[in-house]
């Protein structure tokens, strides 16, 4: 047994120092990967980044505050308390949501990010409250909600209450566009399920990341299902702005121009 947990030290410890692109297979230094904001140099796919990693580049230095909270689930289908909630998250959260106030470029927003590495991204009650909080701060505050999300969708683990979350955060949306408060979208891969099917299609301006998967059941559910061979290029980004699904697929190196761009824009039109 202490052989086998030998093993498995020594594989981590080297995931932390390489990794393999998914895009051409090539190894890649974990450091040097992070130096070009997590987008290979060979072929240019953009692996996904925790929220603080990537918040550490999009958003002005030191401007973004992510607010803290206590809430937890009430695990309504017992099965948190049965088979455990899993790894915690970044920065020692439980949840793959983190919001709050920050400024791009110099133009002040409220941010809300997902971490597809807790528990998949997954949208659960406490998620979908903490993404309704964004949304009310930004509703006070008059500032601009910018939504970075990266989620296989809604969280089975909270069977119906998690459900709710979509048409919960969509009141929330509504509120927004109501009083005239500006929403901007940026979908990272992968953008499933509930998500993709409630505030992340509701806001007024969709950008996405360069390969992302946007859809609301993925490519291998849709060819079991239906029995059909679908194109490699199935409800990936590029294709979704091809068919007008997608306002803009900005590159990860862009990003923080394009949305500091945006959000002057807006502010200019307050």
């Amino acid at each position: 047994m202490s052989a086998i947990r030998e093993m498995l030290r020594r594989r981590e410890k080297a995931s932390r120092i390489w990794s393999r692109c998914p895009g051409c297979g090539i190894r890649l230094e974990a450091e040097a990967l992070r130096n070009q904001l997590g987008v290979c140099p060979s072929c240019g796919h953009h692996h996904r980044l925790a929220p603080l990693e990537r918040a550490s580049w999009l958003f002005d230095p030191g401007s973004f505050r992510p607010y803290r909270h206590r809430l937890r689930s009430t695990d309504p289908l017992g099965f948190y308390s049965r088979y455990g909630k899993g790894a915690v998250g970044e920065g020692g959260a439980e949840e793959p949501v983190i919001y709050g106030p920050g400024s791009i470029a110099g133009r002040q927003c409220v941010a809300t990010l997902m971490d597809f590495f807790q528990s998949g991204g997954s949208l659960g009650a406490v998620a979908g409250e903490l993404i309704c909080r964004a949304g009310e701060l930004a509703l006070r505050e008059r500032l601009p909600l910018l939504l970075v999300t990266s989620s296989g969708g809604a969280r089975m683990q909270e069977g119906t209450v998690a459900l709710l979350q979509m048409a919960k955060t969509m009141v929330t949306m509504q509120d927004l566009d109501q009083a005239g408060v500006p929403t901007i979208a940026l979908l990272c891969d992968p953008t499933c399920g509930g998500v993709t099917a409630s505030f992340a299609y509701a806001a007024d301006f969709i950008l996405a990341e360069p390969g992302a998967l946007i859809c609301f059941s993925g490519p291998r559910v849709v060819e079991q299902a239906a029995g059909l061979r679908l194109p490699g290029d199935f409800a990936r980004a590029e294709r979704l702005w091809e068919r007008g699904l997608v306002d803009m697929v900005v590159p990860r190196r862009e990003q923080r121009k394009v949305i500091g761009d945006l959000l002057a824009f807006l502010e200019g039109r307050r």
